[in-house]
């Protein structure tokens, strides 16, 4: 196959993945150390004092950081995870070769990431509301996204289609 010009566009969305990539991580590494902190606060009447840090959580239930702590430990390295995975296809675009065996593979697992990542969420969310202590009178409210599935249905077929037409291609470069 001969190679084409360089995919200006697929060079942008690599430029917007790895943005979004290291959002992601500020994030994590913003959110988790404020969040803990603020759990540790409502585990403690609503205060807690370190040395140069003093949190105050009135009236905030513990459930409510457990669930957006654990969230964001698992959101975030998910969607790192993630955009890792897209930025290695996307290479593969600007190179002008989006056809390899392993891009089958990265959509596949990118699949698995947001299955997962539901999954998780979903386990979370129910072991929080089976601990009354934890959430008080509003207990979290429990909801999957059809479209959320129905994308992750459409990673694994892209996925075929992608170890398919990889195949065929190399098939015929093998025939005379």
């Amino acid at each position: 196959m001969t190679k084409t010009g360089r995919n200006s566009m697929a060079e942008a969305m690599t430029v917007l993945v790895t943005v979004a990539m290291w959002i992601a991580g500020a994030f994590g590494v913003i959110g988790i150390p404020v969040l803990s902190l603020g759990l540790i606060a409502s585990l403690s009447n609503g205060e807690a004092s370190l040395p140069g840090i003093e949190a105050l959580a009135d009236g905030v239930s513990p459930g409510s950081f457990v669930i957006a702590l654990g969230l964001l430990c698992v959101i975030v390295p998910g969607v790192i995870f993630i955009c890792v995975q897209m930025r290695r296809i996307l290479l593969t675009l600007v190179e002008g070769d989006p056809f390899v065996p392993e891009n089958a593979g990265r959509l596949s697992r990118i699949g698995v990431a947001i299955a997962a990542m539901e999954i998780i969420r979903i386990a979370t969310l129910l072991v929080v509301r089976a601990m009354p202590s934890l959430v008080g009178d509003a207990p979290p409210k429990l909801s999957t996204q059809l479209i959320l599935w129905i994308s992750v249905a459409a990673l694994f077929i892209l996925s075929q289609v992608f170890r398919e037409g990889t195949r065929l291609r190399d098939e015929e470069k093998m025939t005379i």
